[in-house]
């Protein structure tokens, strides 16, 4: 079994905490169960109220992705693989809560998709060859998708989300899948035990790889460089459901920048980063954890006008043309 270094991360660890006066309070503990256990309270009664532990929850008890019954469901299944890293897990369920499916079909059975542009197929090998199982199939010139079907694949999928998955309207999905997956797995010649669903409340964060997966499944990088003097210059991440608006919203806490609009589209949201001061909060987030799908070639463009409208070259008749050229490149080439 692969022991996961990040599974007791939050265990018994103590905290500083600044109290409305400014005094300190190095008597403050966390557990494992998100739980505070405050040591000598009666001193800081006066401050220690319902507010400031909701304040104290909110920044510092957020649970992280805990990815221990998948390492070990992909130990026993997979004995002579190796195992994926942290990094890459987290990637993936943010990739897959923006381009992924769940999949119960009318008779019960049970599938797990992805699908991606074909010019973008690579990204699908890649998931394949590191988690050690799945087919890509290449469905028509367009369209190419990562699928598994097998039940004891599938238990190791339920294993990576249970528990990890941040978007309401893809645990809603996942809950589904998993209440299928208790009658699926009773039947035929393999026969497994059922899985109960479980509902953390993980948020969106810039110390994991996660909105690196879910920019790469749903981000978009734009740049349109008027004739005149005007431009627009743009992050934006658009999410369908209502329910969903709360984690955009987050968005804009973690790179304290950007809003949540209505879309044109009925009930879509989109996040959206505008103005080249404002873009370049996201820079070193996406400077550490790598885009892996042909977006990353997209953000190196982006980044690179940024760099011309920083330095005002949209101003320059010859360098503007240059720019236009390169914002018109902008989410449609995987080659530099």
């Amino acid at each position: 079994m692969i022991k996961n270094k990040n599974k007791n991360k939050n265990k018994n660890k103590k905290m500083s905490v600044y109290t409305p006066n400014g005094n300190k309070n190095n008597n403050i503990f966390i557990n494992s169960n998100y739980n505070i256990i405050y040591k000598n309270i009666s001193k800081y009664s006066t401050y220690v109220n319902n507010t400031l532990k909701k304040e104290v929850a909110a920044q510092f008890l957020q649970p992280d992705f805990n990815f221990s019954n998948f390492y070990i469901k992909h130990k026993t299944y997979l004995p002579n693989n190796l195992s994926p890293s942290y990094n890459f897990l987290c990637w993936l369920v943010g990739f897959v809560e923006g381009e992924g499916s769940f999949i119960v079909n009318n008779r019960g059975d049970l599938a797990f998709v992805i699908v991606q542009s074909t010019s973008d197929i690579k990204v699908l090998y890649y998931i394949q060859e590191t988690l050690g199982f799945g087919k890509v199939i290449s469905q028509s010139v367009k369209t190419s998708r990562y699928v598994t079907q097998s039940k004891k694949e599938i238990e190791i999928i339920i294993s990576l989300f249970n528990g990890n998955t941040i978007l309401p309207i893809r645990k809603n999905q996942l809950n589904k899948f998993i209440k299928g997956f208790k009658i699926w797995a009773g039947k035929g010649g393999i026969r497994l035990e059922p899985v109960g669903f479980i509902d953390n409340y993980i948020k969106p964060s810039l110390n994991n790889s996660w909105l690196a997966g879910f920019t790469d499944g749903e981000g978009c990088f734009t740049c349109s460089i008027g004739n005149k003097k005007g431009f627009s210059f743009n992050y934006n991440i658009a999410q369908k459901g209502e329910s969903n608006i709360t984690i955009l919203k987050h968005f804009c806490l973690i790179f304290k920048s950007g809003r949540v609009y209505k879309h044109f589209v009925k009930d879509v949201y989109e996040y959206r980063i505008a103005g080249v001061k404002a873009c370049s909060n996201v820079f070193p987030y996406f400077d550490e954890y790598t885009l892996l799908t042909k977006k990353s070639l997209s953000y190196i463009l982006w980044k690179q006008i940024y760099l011309g409208l920083y330095n005002k070259h949209h101003l320059d008749s010859d360098k503007k043309l240059i720019m236009i050229e390169k914002a018109r490149m902008l989410n449609k080439s995987n080659v530099i």
